[in-house]
């Protein structure tokens, strides 16, 4: 059995907090994320790295998986260009927009977790504002 949570720390920044046993430590699924992330004592094993919960929630068998009742179901998040720095929200406010900008403004995603099936469902929030120069004259 797989246990998973989602909460926000003192920071208000979300964290993936995750319950695994040893036997699958070693599963390729996890060992990257458990790599990146830390060991924590408590109800959970691992605090990890947001950006691994959407390849974990959907490639787990969803009989082995767990959902805390207080987990988010809901959040935003977009990335740089190379993927390289994620910023997660639960809701829009004035420095994640401010972020946003700074990155060149890409998409920003809202993440919807299905408590019921355990399906996660990615929609664009914000595009990217296209902008002409065609319809001006100098």
């Amino acid at each position: 059995m797989i246990k998973v949570k989602l909460e926000k720390n003192k920071q208000n920044k979300i964290i993936f907090k995750l319950k695994i046993k040893s036997i699958d430590e070693n599963n390729l699924l996890f060992k990257r994320a458990i790599i990146e992330g830390k060991k924590i004592k408590g109800r959970y094993n691992y605090e990890i790295p947001l950006r691994f919960f959407v390849p974990i929630f959907r490639n787990i068998n969803k009989e082995e998986l767990v959902l805390d009742i207080d987990s988010i179901l809901s959040y935003l998040e977009f990335s740089d260009f190379y993927d390289e720095k994620y910023y997660n929200e639960t809701e829009v406010n004035i420095n994640y927009m401010k972020k946003w900008r700074e990155e060149d403004c890409p998409n920003i995603y809202r993440v919807t977790i299905d408590k019921e099936n355990y399906s996660i469902k990615k929609d664009v929030v914000f595009k990217k504002p296209i902008i002409s120069f065609d319809d001006y004259e100098v």
